[in-house]
C-alpha cells in the first residue's frame, strides 16, 4: 500500500497592523497567495467584509478600540490546509483636533454671535456645559451645539467639554 504525504507550507497575510480611531478607517485589503486547487475561507472577529474574491478580501474595520483577528484557511481535496492569523489593533486616538474660541460677541452684528467649539474633531464632543462666575450651570448640550449667550451678562464664563476619552475646561469672554 502506498501513501501520499502532502505538506502544505503556511502562507501569510500581508496587511497593516494598527490604526488610530481619530477618524474613519478606510477599507483595508488583505491577500494571500493564490492556488486554483484551493478553496479559501475567511473569518474576521469584527468588522464587515465588503468584498471577497477567493484569496483576497476587503474589510471595513470598526472605529472602536480593540484587537481584531482576521484569519484565512484553505481546503484542498476536502482536507484543511494552510491557516494564517493576523491581528489588527485599533488604538485610542492620541489627539483630538479641537479649537476653543476664547470669546464671542452676541451683539446682533452677525459676527461671532454664538460660542461653538471648532476643529476637525468637533463632532466627537459628547457633552458641553457652560457655567457663570458663581458656578451656576447656564447651558448644557449632549453634542457640539452653539451657545447664543442670551439673557447672560458681559463677563467671563467657564466651559466644560467631554469627548469619549478626554475632558477639557477653559474660560470664555462674553463681549457685547
Amino acid at each position: 500500500m502506498r501513501w501520499w504525504v502532502l505538506i502544505l507550507l503556511p502562507f501569510h497575510l500581508l496587511a497593516q497592523e494598527s490604526y488610530f480611531n481619530c477618524e474613519d478607517i478606510a477599507p483595508q485589503n488583505y491577500q494571500v497567495s493564490y492556488d486554483a486547487d484551493k478553496v479559501y475561507y475567511w473569518n474576521i472577529s469584527d468588522g464587515e467584509i465588503i468584498y471577497n474574491n477567493s484569496n483576497s478580501i476587503t474589510v471595513q474595520w470598526p472605529d472602536s478600540i480593540g484587537t481584531y483577528i482576521i484569519s484565512v484557511y484553505t481546503t484542498r481535496f476536502g482536507c484543511e490546509g494552510d491557516t494564517s492569523y493576523h491581528g489588527v489593533q485599533i488604538e485610542e486616538c492620541p489627539y483630538l483636533q479641537l479649537f476653543f474660541p476664547n470669546s464671542f460677541t452676541p451683539n446682533g452684528d452677525n459676527h461671532n454671535e454664538v460660542y461653538q467649539v471648532g476643529g476637525q474633531s468637533a463632532d466627537k464632543i459628547e457633552y458641553i456645559t457652560i457655567y457663570n462666575r458663581w458656578g451656576d450651570k447656564i447651558f448644557e448640550a449632549d453634542s457640539n451645539k452653539p451657545w447664543d449667550g442670551k439673557n447672560c451678562q458681559i463677563g467671563i464664563y467657564t466651559y466644560s467639554v467631554r469627548t469619549h476619552n478626554q475632558h477639557y475646561t477653559g474660560q470664555i469672554s462674553l463681549i457685547r
